[in-house]
């Protein structure tokens, strides 16, 4: 959906839904002024303050996951709205958690813990890696019997090359090791990336800071891939390695790109978590399955009117669902 057409929408009037109702914002990194990774999965920290300015003036100030279910369950209506941040990027404890304090807000921080634990980058860290080091200006690769064909000259051929690789690479972890290593050798491009997740030491303060820590499995699978057993032991070593380094016994897990199945929710009852979000859209009532929770991405494009300015306008109608309707049709249609 372009800018300006939901720059129109977001004029049109909107009533509240009956009841009580929990909105969940999913965010990932938060970025220093002025830097711009090919990459950018996540919003600028001036959105972000812009972001918590609005809601503490709607007075929606944000709570943690866990705050914002135990409220839902005893009231009978209005609305609050939950903070969670995915992966455990060290931009969330410098950036995120101040500009979260600042405000008397608190957010879900879900650490992918067993890559934070071996110090390895995201697998869509180390394909922007490939790109942004590739030796060459153009890309010819062959994979599964799949031709990829991509221009890398500018550094807008680069991000459109990565779009066109993502989809390829969210697949079983062997396949995407050995893709990502068929790349490395293509693009003749040597080592890995430091990783950019925080560090244990600098995560040890997040509950004393009033915020809650969550689990996202070890190494952040696409988990419906995975055997129930090796499910399994992703969301329950991430839980156990969580507790060992940080002396916290999570209550909630995110499911890494959204992706589950029923193997997943019988791992999180059986390693005694109370809830699991999605990046499935839509807001918490009464009544929700407790481990396929809705959340709404806030994206920095989403709350920018058409002149790329901040438009809380805008902002505040991505946040009341108001284009879940058009997106739901467009996807429909796709």
């Amino acid at each position: 959906m372009s800018r300006w057409l939901r720059w129109l929408l977001s004029f049109l009037p909107r009533t509240a839904p009956p009841g009580p109702r929990l909105a969940i914002v999913r965010h990932h990194r938060v970025y220093a002024e002025g830097q711009q990774p090919l990459y950018r999965l996540g919003v600028g920290v001036a959105t972000l303050e812009r972001q918590l300015d609005l809601l503490g003036a709607l007075g929606f100030t944000p709570v943690t996951v866990a705050e914002g279910l135990a409220w839902l369950r005893g009231a009978r209506d209005g609305m609050r709205v939950a903070f969670s941040f995915d992966d455990g990027y060290r931009d969330n404890v410098a950036l995120a958690v101040p500009a979260l304090e600042r405000r008397g807000a608190r957010a879900t921080f879900y650490l992918a813990a067993g890559l934070i634990e071996s110090r390895t980058a995201p697998w869509w860290d180390r394909l922007a890696h490939r790109l942004e080091h590739a030796g060459g200006t153009d890309l010819d690769w062959t994979f599964d019997g799949r031709a990829v064909r991509a221009r890398l000259s500018t550094r807008g051929e680069r991000r459109a090359a990565l779009e066109l690789l993502l989809p390829m690479l969210r697949s079983a972890p062997e396949a995407q090791d050995r893709r990502l290593h068929e790349l490395s050798d293509r693009l003749s491009v040597p080592g890995e990336p430091a990783c950019e997740l925080a560090e244990w030491h600098e995560l040890t303060g997040l509950e004393p800071r009033g915020m809650e820590v969550g689990a996202h499995t070890l190494t952040h699978p696409f988990l419906s891939l995975l055997s129930p057993e090796r499910q399994d032991a992703e969301i329950g070593g991430s839980v156990d390695l969580i507790a060992r380094r940080l002396g916290v016994r999570c209550r909630g897990l995110a499911y890494p790109g959204g992706d589950y199945s029923a193997a997943s929710v019988a791992a999180c009852t059986r390693h005694g978590l109370a809830y699991a979000v999605t990046t499935l859209r839509g807001d918490v009532i009464p009544g929700a399955a407790p481990f396929e929770l809705p959340r709404r991405a806030w994206t920095e494009g989403g709350c920018r009117g058409p002149f790329g300015e901040f438009s809380a306008r805008l902002a505040g109608a991505e946040l009341a669902g108001a284009f879940d309707g058009w997106r739901r049709a467009a996807e429909a249609a796709s």
